[in-house]
This record gives structure tokens, C-alpha cells and sequence, in this order.
């Protein structure tokens, strides 16, 4: 039986989608599958990669459009042929380490542990706070954990963490914190192995990163990529919300000039429309 499915949902620059999945097969082995989910990203390149490639070890799966992130997840997850499933953001780069191996071990070492997930590079450990193992430390945390690589037992995700009525972007994190609160399981991260995001690098597409916030923040932007690029601006509210998420007001000015760039791309020329 296979032991571990990492699920990739694939939304994302190429050169992106392509360090994750190497990555993720250069650090494990037969005993773990991959599925590729085609989220039909807004990059023809990567679409042709996801349509072409090929491995022993991968499978690329379609629902036919972009359904979100943890819809995403959930669609791979059906298809998923291990015992443990892997939640592994498509901007991510895992520790070259055992890192399926010591995340599965956790979990069997702790049944009251709902869900483990490698520690973010941007996140801080607690001092003290560290349960060392053979082979991976442990950090309990109150806190929510963050999903940039998760692993979770797929019978319990079917029996307890199968979510309905999802949003793109906006559900994850905090539904599951909600519901291993509500069946009193605890949550961790593995500070032994550290993942790393690519999302703010020069081979990210910086408004993807930026619509991505704003979509969970601000109500009136919850659309579709494509059409959130042709109407979205940058102002004193929007502008506040990367702030407190850590963009430096040179990548703020960035975006907005980038958004007023496509915007006057998309208005008709009058001369045009008046003939």
C-alpha cells in the first residue's frame, strides 16, 4: 500500500510548480505518490507542463477549471491512494531531509495529534516548547498552524475534516484548528524540518501573491484571478492590509502600478470605439 499521497495543488508561475515538484521528489521515495492538481493556472506555460509531464510517481489530476485551494486539496485527496495525505502548497520547498517519514512517525508516535505540518522558514519556534524524538522535534501549538506542508491521516480527514461549501481562498488553517478543537485533538509543527515559500521571489508573479491576501481580506475581491487583475487598486485600505502582512511599501507600490498597468490595458480606445 502506498504510504504517503502529497497533494500539490497547482495554481502558479512554472518555474514555481517546477522547484516544488522536484524538490518533493528529490526528498522522498516509492513510498510516496504525487498528485498534480491542474487548477487551470493563468499561465499557458504551466498549463503545457501540467498537461506534459510525466513520472512514475505523479499523477496529474483535472477537475476542468480552477476550484481553489482547499477544494483543490480535497479533489487530489479522493483520488489519493496513501494512508497519509500531504497538503503541499505549489510555492513550497521541503527540506531535503526525511521529512514524510519523521511527519508520519509523529503521528503515530501521538494518536491525539490531528495533524502535523513542517515548520514555515517565517515562523518563529517557542523557546522551551520543543519535544525532541528520535528523528524530528515537535512544537505543539495553541495557535493555528499554518499549511505550507501538512500531513494529516487520510481516515481521520475523511471521517472528520471533509469540508463543504468551500471558497477559492479562505478556508484551511482555522476550519481545522475548529474542528481538532471540537474532537479535542492537539496540532503541532515538526521544528526538526523547515519548508521554505518562494512566493515573494522574482519568479513569483507578485499580483497573484497580492490577490491571494486581498481575497481573504476584503470581501468585495473574491473573483477569479484573471478578472480581479483587470478591476483591483490599490488603496489606503488595501494598502494597510499587506502592510500588516509584511510587504515593504516598495513591492505595495509595485503592485499598484503593476493593477494600473493591466487596467489601462483592458479600457477600450475611444478613437476605436467611436468609429
Amino acid at each position: 500500500m502506498m504510504k504517503y499521497s502529497i497533494i500539490i495543488n497547482c495554481y502558479n508561475t512554472l518555474p514555481l510548480i517546477q522547484k516544488c515538484v522536484e524538490a518533493a521528489l528529490l526528498s522522498t521515495d516509492k513510498q510516496s505518490e504525487l498528485i498534480l492538481v491542474n487548477n487551470h493556472p493563468p499561465y499557458e506555460e504551466a498549463l503545457a507542463f501540467l498537461r506534459d509531464f510525466k513520472h512514475p510517481r505523479v499523477r496529474v489530476v483535472d477537475p476542468g477549471r480552477n476550484i481553489g485551494c482547499m477544494p483543490g486539496f480535497q479533489y487530489g485527496a479522493e483520488r489519493a491512494r496513501g494512508k497519509y495525505l500531504v497538503k503541499l502548497d505549489d510555492d513550497v520547498i521541503v527540506p531535503r531531509k526525511d521529512w514524510t517519514g519523521a511527519m508520519g512517525q509523529a503521528l503515530r508516535d501521538y494518536p491525539r495529534l490531528a495533524y502535523v505540518a513542517l515548520l514555515p522558514a517565517a515562523v518563529k519556534r517557542i523557546p522551551g516548547n520543543q519535544v525532541k524524538k528520535p528523528g524530528y522535534t515537535l512544537e505543539f501549538r495553541l495557535r493555528t498552524i499554518l499549511f505550507w506542508c501538512m500531513m494529516i491521516n487520510k481516515q481521520l480527514w475523511r471521517q472528520h475534516f471533509f469540508l463543504t461549501n468551500l471558497p477559492l481562498y479562505g478556508v484551511g488553517e482555522r476550519d481545522y484548528e475548529r474542528i481538532a478543537n471540537q474532537l479535542g485533538l492537539k496540532k503541532a509543527y515538526l521544528t526538526s524540518h523547515v519548508c521554505t515559500s518562494l512566493g515573494r521571489t522574482e519568479e513569483a508573479d507578485p499580483l497573484y501573491g497580492a490577490w491571494k491576501l486581498l481575497y481573504v481580506k476584503m470581501k468585495k475581491y473574491r473573483c477569479e484571478f484573471v478578472e480581479w487583475k483587470k478591476t483591483a487598486r490599490i488603496g489606503p485600505e488595501e494598502a494597510e492590509i499587506m502592510r500588516k502582512f509584511g510587504y515593504p511599501e516598495q513591492q505595495i507600490e509595485e503592485i499598484r502600478n503593476l493593477l494600473a498597468s493591466n487596467s489601462q490595458k483592458t479600457v477600450p480606445d475611444s478613437s476605436v470605439v467611436n468609429k
